[in-house]
């Protein structure tokens, strides 16, 4: 699983300290995410929301007969929903791997019991 860097206003990993000051966290690619219905509707209408600015623009630049079309608002809408998706995507928990949950289980395993004593 490769890990793919996201603009996040976030602490970097310490594997890569670098990105830190580009305000850029490295995110693990193919990672299920527990997304809340609240934060699925959100994502479903942003992705909705970028996808009409898109074939809007796609549009307006295809029959543009002069140059008088700036797409520069457009563009800048597009890429601010994108950002709010990112960010709402990111915020959701990741999904534990199998290894993942393993560990965590025999971790607790290994953990003493505290037992009371009846009387």
């Amino acid at each position: 699983m490769r890990p793919t860097a996201h603009h996040r206003n976030a602490q970097s990993s310490p594997a890569h300290p670098g990105l830190a000051h580009q305000g850029m966290v490295l995110v693990p690619r193919n990672r299920a995410r527990r997304i809340a219905p609240a934060d699925g509707k959100a994502l479903e209408k942003l992705a909705h929301a970028i996808e009409y600015l898109t074939d809007e623009l796609t549009l307006e630049c295809m029959t543009a007969q002069s140059n008088a079309f700036q797409p520069h608002g457009a563009i800048a809408a597009i890429e601010l929903l994108k950002k709010c998706n990112r960010e709402i995507y990111l915020a959701c928990p990741l999904v534990p791997t199998f290894g993942e949950r393993l560990r965590s289980w025999f971790g607790r395993a290994s953990e003493p019991v505290h037992i009371q004593a009846s009387r």
